[in-house]
């Protein structure tokens, strides 16, 4: 049978004197009604061709109706005319809209919607609203008639002000995400996030106020600025000799910046162009822009001297947050560049030790770990390269994983007896949750599940609703026909879940009270460590090593007889005591002077809090000048990082072979007790390494003459460095 072929179906060929009986039967079945009117307007395209004798078919001869009801010709004409009503509104619109992006801005609002768009008018933007943000787009905001952007008052603090900031720095942001991609704005930050309320920045000043005292008159490098409120209150505070505006969508944050600039004897200077970009920075680090600052050789001891007469802030928050070249945003590459800089006196660093003041977002803050959880790679890195950082502003936000509460509550305490006596207060609305369950009066001291997903609440809210009668405990079957002797007495839902919560929480407590009694046991080990090296009388020294012998056997078989959820449940206890007591404590978070400000999403636009933290850059040790030094401090961080809960001995003979046994002659502060180490390797996890520590390995990693080949540590750090080198 011949079969006529289009692009989209194959449709066979009948005569046309067939259609009817064809549509009579779809007439009968619903279902094929669509299917015969679309047969029908095939058959009519080739009705010329019944005469072809090589298109002649046989067909069934049916009873051929000469003509449609009218149901078929009513639904088959509303068919047709509905396509070209379709096609016809289509072309109208699209030549609608070409005549639109012709004509001028100033004709748009003239045009009337019609048909169907004028009643969709309250829903759907018109046709001339589109067109009119298209066009917008193609032009950067200016002060001009036709683009009016509210310029507000920066100190404004009525409500009414506030609003027509946000919603001029709203159109700021949509203008900016809306910009086409060029390639040499990839590391710009699209997403941009400001800080829209002063009452937040003056109470962020008004605790770094003593610390910033020296740095008046200084030169400030401000990166990222966008809406000048944090910029000008820094500015109104220190008075620098020249605050530098490193402002990469400086057509669009206009509005914000011209004020600032136009100031009679302006100490502002607006730089065209993208702070983030390294390359881009460097260019910006010149005399030309920077003639008082002086850049230091190589050696200098100069570069280990704090520079008090230039100062660095930036905001490298964005929202949302997108993973960026292996990193976790953008953000987090330039949180990793600047602390490159201070080891290798990069960027602001060749001028000397250059404080930096950062806005971030709240999962950049990985430099600031809260537990032994999430200390990784890049806040081993921040502990070696900075002397310390202080978290000013803190989301507040709940941990994945938490550690004893009560250690949270005993720092806590020191910090705010310590702000006591400086006389420094937290104002109202800006506590933490530790200060608010303090001033509760928890202690930290009850048992309680190490998990954010706890039951002891529901099960004290259950306890207290059958106390107080809102629940029975049995349900009494009420039957008529049975005998009441004979009635089913069943539990409750409600009691049933109660008794089920309690059971649960007696086995966790049992659990919990074997983790915290091995760990016990482990600070008592450690504790007998340090009493050993100290003792002198050779009695008691023979004593010490027996208790620390019996108590480490106790300790591992204890271990051993876990299962791996409950090795690592206790492991994560020991070490998060380890890192808290250790002297200086080895988290920067435990470090803290004061404790941090809280903020609210509505201080920000977009509406999402952001976190503060103060950058004081270390001294490296005289082994930092060696060729090989970061290459080395890399590998070794590297391959601390890799599995944190190992064992420190297993990582060190896991570097080389033969490196365990050198670095442990060579480094005595692994096995000091006293130096935060511990004779027994084995009781130590990898992630529980200090500064001192690493510093010291790195020296000895350098002495050691069977060492890996240079070539060798960057192929296993990946660096392009090493391929490049072997091309």
């Amino acid at each position: 049978m011949f079969r006529f072929r289009s692009p989209k179906i194959v449709t066979p060929y009948c005569k046309p004197s067939s259609y009817s009986s064809i549509i009579y039967y779809c007439q009968e079945r619903t279902v094929y009604r669509s299917f015969g009117i679309l047969f029908y307007s095939s058959i009519r395209k080739y009705s010329n061709l019944q005469t072809t004798r090589d298109l002649e078919v046989e067909y069934p001869k049916v009873e051929e109706q000469t003509e449609l009801t009218s149901f078929v010709k009513e639904n088959f004409e509303n068919l047709t005319n509905n396509d070209r009503n379709k096609r016809s509104s289509k072309s109208k619109k699209r030549t609608q809209k070409k005549q639109e992006l012709s004509s001028p801005e100033e004709n748009f609002d003239e045009k009337l919607r019609t048909g169907s768009q004028r009643l969709k008018r309250n829903t759907v933007k018109s046709a001339s609203e589109k067109n009119k943000s298209k066009l917008k787009k193609l032009k950067p905001i200016e002060n001009t008639s036709k683009t009016k952007i509210y310029e507000p008052k920066i100190h404004a603090n009525d409500t009414a002000a506030k609003d027509k900031y946000i919603n001029s720095l709203k159109l700021v942001h949509k203008k900016i995400k809306n910009r086409p991609f060029l390639e040499d704005q990839k590391y710009e930050i699209k997403d941009r996030i400001d800080i829209v309320d002063s009452k937040l920045c003056d109470d962020v000043l008004q605790r770094l106020m003593p610390s910033l005292q020296k740095y008046k008159g200084c030169d400030l490098i401000d990166l990222n600025p966008g809406a000048c409120i944090w910029s000008s209150k820094l500015h109104d505070l220190l008075e620098p000799r020249k605050h530098m505006l490193v402002e990469p969508h400086y057509e669009n944050y206009m509005p914000f910046l011209k004020p600032l600039i136009d100031k009679v004897n302006s100490k502002y200077q607006l730089v065209k162009g993208n702070g983030m970009d390294w390359s881009y920075l460097e260019t910006v680090l010149t005399p030309e822009y920077l003639p008082e600052q002086q850049v230091l050789s190589v050696g200098d001891p100069r570069l280990e001297v704090t520079n008090n007469t230039i100062l660095v802030t930036a905001n490298i928050a964005s929202h949302p947050v997108k993973h960026f070249l292996g990193f976790n945003s953008l953000g987090s590459l330039v949180m990793y560049q600047f602390l490159s800089a201070i080891q290798t006196n990069a960027l602001f660093q060749k001028y000397g030790k250059v404080r930096m003041i950062i806005w971030i977002n709240p999962c950049d803050g990985k430099i600031v770990p809260k537990n032994i959880n999430a200390r990784k790679k890049s806040s081993l890195e921040a502990t070696i390269s900075c002397e310390h950082i202080e978290l000013i502003v803190d989301a507040d936000q709940p941990l994945h994983k938490k550690r004893e509460k009560r250690l949270d509550i005993e720092r806590a305490n020191l910090v705010l007896e310590n702000m006591k006596k400086r006389g420094v207060e937290i104002p109202s609305g800006r506590e933490t949750k530790i200060l608010k369950a303090i001033s509760a009066g928890e202690t930290g001291l009850e048992i309680e599940e190490l998990s954010p997903k706890c039951l002891q609440k529901e099960l004290k809210d259950m306890e207290e609703a059958f106390a107080q009668g809102n629940f029975e405990k049995d349900l009494i079957d009420s039957d008529s026909t049975v005998n009441s002797k004979m009635r089913k007495i069943r539990r409750t839902p409600e009691y049933l879940r109660m008794c089920d919560l309690n059971r649960r929480n007696a086995r966790q407590k049992t659990k919990s009270l074997l983790f915290f009694n091995l760990a016990n046991q482990f600070d008592k080990i450690l504790q007998l460590f340090k009493e050993l090296k100290l003792a002198t009388v050779p009695t008691e020294i023979e004593n010490l090593k027996i208790q620390i012998q019996n108590n480490t056997s106790s300790f591992k078989a204890g271990m051993k007889s876990l299962t791996p959820i409950e090795y690592s449940a206790v492991q994560y206890l020991c070490d998060n005591r380890r890192i808290f007591y250790q002297s200086p404590p080895g988290l920067f978070w435990d470090r803290r002077e004061m404790e941090p400000l809280t903020a609210s999403e509505d201080e920000f636009c977009p509406n999402q809090i952001l976190s503060l933290v103060d950058l004081k850059p270390g001294v490296l040790p005289s082994v930092s000048v060696h060729p090989e030094f970061y290459d080395t401090l890399a590998f070794l961080t590297m391959q601390m990082c890799l599995v944190p809960s190992q064992t420190l001995k297993n990582t060190l003979e896991n570097l080389a072979p033969g490196a365990g046994d050198w670095l442990v002659s060579e480094c005595p502060s692994l096995t000091d007790p006293l130096k935060n180490g511990c004779p027994d390797l084995e009781l130590i996890s990898a992630r529980c390494i200090t500064r001192h520590m690493m510093i010291e390995m790195c020296e000895a990693w350098l002495r050691w003459p069977f060492r890996p080949h240079r070539d060798e540590i960057l192929h296993r750090l990946g660096s392009e460095a090493f391929y490049d080198e072997r091309e």
